[in-house]
Formats: structure tokens, C-alpha cells, sequence
């Protein structure tokens, strides 16, 4: 028997292992596909432990089935917990033998034991709901309540009630064990991918202002969407602001620049720091005829906000801007326009040239 349960714990690791790899971001919601993929492994690993499991006794059987409903429970909601329990249920049934029902309950008793406090469906589960190596005397009372039916089992198979107390606390004891080790394994997999999104944030975001940097700029250049233009823009006169200010209040000027930016531009839109006060806005999908008009009002929204909202009251803080359209090698698009944004520079400051190189447009 004990080599019984050293495999079915065994296929509960290697299962745990199966299910923490549908997991592929840590903290944004599941699509529905994903969510699919994962129940349907989480039942698969389900039916297989019970498919091996161990025989304790005449009609008696354990494995561990009920940690996966309890896993569902905890993180999703009572709703997934039954979701996961239902089929575990009916192959349970069709298997047969007197202890059948008793099976059935005891997977119920888990999924509304285990779901206590996550609710009926949660599909952004928050980190508190799921922190059983923290508190394990949360699957000691699961299983301890749940497995009560032990008792019924040994009663319905007619077999000494006394001897039901060992049998009951060993795999109430298995249980609980077997459900830490399978979080720990999930909590694991989510750890590692809560640090390389951390990484990546670290990798492809400006530190200072949040915007993206020229790393993140230079990966996502060869998949800009048509058609697309390139706004290289570039504060007038910033060094005066530090050498007048100190850079505490430079740095909150380039923070709030980035943030009137984003706040009048799209979502699809990019916000790049390629260094010092120098940015790149990327206008995907955009219309030719609308470019003029979105880059002048960000020039516009800056020399408006930008001060105020920096601390700087009193002072006028603006900026001078190029735009041309993408297409061809990225150092030519942005040769092209660092030439437009030299001519706003050389031609007043304060305004924005287009893509024709005589163009200038100020409002």
C-alpha cells in the first residue's frame, strides 16, 4: 500500500507541475481559452489519481482527487470547485461499489469547505486567497470536516467504526499535506513569473517617468502597425530648468510630461524616453491627415500643464517636436526626423515640423 500512495502523491506533484504550466502571466485575468485548458488538466490529473487509487480496505478507497477540487475551490470560487468535482463525481459513480455516494460527498464537502470566503466565482483571484503554506491549519480543518465520511464509509462497508479513527486521521493528514505541497508547487510557478515580469519591467521601462525605453523602442519598431509616424520630441531649454530648479523638480518635469502625453494620446499608442528630455511618440495606425493636429495638441497640452503640474508655477515649460512617417530602416525614420526636430529648434522652439522638411506648423 505504501508504494500505492507514493505514486498517487507522486501524480499529484508531476499534476500540480501540469497545471502551474497553464499558467503564463501572474497577475493579469486568464483569457476563457486558457482558463479551459487549465480545468480541463486540473480534471485530467483529477480522473487519473483516481483512476490509481490505493485500497484500504473492502470498497475503500483514497487518493488524492480532493486536493485538485480543493485547489479550484480556493483560487476560483465554490462555482469552479463543483466545476472540477462533477466529473470526478460521475467516473467515481461509474466505477461503482457501496462507498460510491460516500465519495460523492466527500468531493462536495471539500468544494464548500475549500471555497469558504473566495466566493461563488472569482476569476482575478487575489493573492490572500491563496496563501495555504501560510496558514496550514486552513486544509487541516478542509479535511478535517470532509473527511468525517471515512466514518460513514467503514459503516456502510459494515467494518469496525473504531478502526476508521486511524484510517481517518492518516489521510485527513495525507490530504492536508498533499494540497500544501500542490499550492506550493502552483504558488511557485507564479512567483517566477511575478519576477520576470518584474525583469522585463525593469528591461523595457524608463525607471524615472514609466514610460518605455529606447531598448523597448528598438524591439518594437520592426512591428509597428501601418500606418504608422514617429513624433520625436524634445523639451526646450531643460537645462535651464535644472540649473534653476536643481533636478528634483528637472526630474518632475519629465515625469509630467509623460503623463500629459498619456493622457492625450491612445492606448495603442507608444510613449518612448530614448534619454535625457528627448522622447518618441509612435502614432499606430494613424491617418496622414490627422498628424499634424495630434502633435501640435500634445505641444499645446505641454506648454499648458506641464509646469503646474510640476510644481512650477509661474514658469513655462514647452516643447519642440518632429514627425515623419515609418517606413524603411529605423535609423533613416530617425534620422528624418531628428533633421525636423533640429528645424522646430533652429526655427523658434515651441512648434512642431511635419513631414515635409519646409513644413512648419505652429498654432
Amino acid at each position: 500500500m505504501l508504494n500505492d500512495l507514493l505514486l498517487n502523491f507522486a501524480l499529484l506533484v508531476a499534476g500540480a507541475f501540469a497545471i502551474s504550466l497553464t499558467y503564463r502571466q501572474a497577475s493579469l485575468r486568464d483569457s476563457w481559452a486558457r482558463l479551459a485548458v487549465r480545468y480541463a488538466t486540473t480534471v485530467t490529473v483529477a480522473l487519473l489519481l483516481l483512476f490509481n487509487s490505493v485500497q484500504i480496505g473492502p470498497g475503500l478507497l483514497f487518493d488524492f482527487r480532493t486536493v485538485l477540487v480543493a485547489l479550484a475551490a480556493r483560487r476560483y470560487g465554490l462555482l469552479a470547485g463543483v466545476l472540477v468535482a462533477l466529473p470526478i463525481a460521475l467516473y467515481r459513480l461509474a466505477r461503482g461499489g457501496p462507498t460510491a455516494w460516500v465519495g460523492v460527498l466527500n468531493l462536495v464537502l471539500v468544494a464548500l469547505l475549500a471555497a469558504h470566503r473566495s466566493g461563488w466565482l472569482r476569476l482575478t483571484p487575489q493573492p490572500s486567497g491563496f496563501s495555504l503554506h501560510q496558514r496550514w491549519w486552513v486544509p487541516v480543518g478542509i479535511f478535517g470536516c470532509a473527511n468525517l465520511t471515512t466514518f460513514l464509509a467503514f459503516q456502510v462497508t459494515q467494518q469496525p467504526l473504531i478502526d476508521a479513527l486511524a484510517v481517518y486521521l492518516t489521510f485527513g493528514g495525507l490530504s492536508a499535506l498533499g494540497l500544501v505541497v500542490a499550492h506550493l508547487v502552483i504558488r511557485s510557478r507564479l512567483q517566477s513569473l511575478t519576477r520576470v515580469e518584474r525583469l522585463e519591467s525593469l528591461a523595457y521601462l524608463d525607471a524615472l517617468t514609466g514610460s518605455f525605453n529606447r531598448r523597448r523602442f528598438d524591439d518594437d519598431y520592426p512591428q509597428i502597425h501601418q500606418p504608422a509616424f514617429l513624433l520625436l520630441l524634445d523639451l526646450d531649454l531643460f537645462k535651464r530648468i535644472n540649473d534653476t530648479y536643481g533636478h528634483e523638480l528637472g526630474d518632475q518635469v519629465l515625469i509630467q510630461t509623460v503623463q500629459v502625453l498619456r493622457d492625450h494620446l491612445r492606448p495603442l499608442d507608444g510613449i518612448y524616453r530614448l534619454g535625457g528630455e528627448e522622447f518618441a511618440v509612435v502614432l499606430t495606425p494613424c491617418d496622414p491627415d490627422s498628424v499634424a493636429e495630434v502633435a501640435n495638441r500634445l505641444r499645446v497640452q505641454v506648454e499648458q500643464q506641464v509646469a503646474e503640474r510640476a510644481g512650477l508655477w509661474g514658469e513655462t515649460i514647452t516643447v519642440s517636436g518632429g514627425w515623419v512617417k515609418v517606413e524603411g530602416e529605423k535609423r533613416g525614420v530617425l534620422r528624418q526626423a531628428d533633421e525636423r526636430l533640429y528645424l522646430a529648434k533652429s526655427t523658434g522652439r515651441n512648434r512642431m515640423v511635419g513631414d515635409q522638411v519646409r513644413e512648419r506648423v505652429k498654432v
